[in-house]
């Protein structure tokens, strides 16, 4: 049985969206930012945002997986900020936010990229959309 409705994402939005948000997050931080994003993007926020693609595939609306991305950005700056300061690190749980914001403002720039499968492209056509319809004065 094959889903009548969903998004796939090939590995060039994938990719596109992860480098974004690498570049976005190092911006204010410099080498040391740049450096800090690749290490937790390779081990943690890539495989994260991936398995939330898996997850959402059946949602179509893109504002979901947006914040869903967003929300494991933060998730891996807050595992990250933990494995490398501990708890100690109030001043730094902005990096986390951060992080998140990045994620987020990444997955946003790839959804024109995205595939939005519908019914029709399954072998189930309804017959034209109202929108690929002549329209006649």
């Amino acid at each position: 049985m094959s889903r009548p409705r969903r998004v796939t994402f090939g590995p060039t939005a994938f990719l596109l969206g992860a480098a974004l948000t690498v570049f976005v997050f190092g911006l204010p931080f410099g080498p040391p930012g740049y450096l800090f994003s690749i290490g937790a993007a390779l081990l943690l926020g890539m495989p994260l945002a991936l398995l939330v693609g898996m997850l959402l595939r059946s949602v179509r609306n893109q504002w979901i997986h947006i914040l869903a991305i967003g929300g494991a950005g933060i998730v891996t700056g807050v595992v990250t900020l933990v494995f490398l300061v501990g708890t100690r690190g109030y001043s730094m749980w902005g990096l986390a936010l951060w992080a998140g914001f990045c994620a987020a403002l990444g997955r946003s720039a790839v959804v024109q990229i995205v595939k939005v499968h519908d019914k029709a492209e399954h072998g189930h056509d309804a017959g034209p959309s109202p929108a690929a319809a002549v329209l006649e004065p």
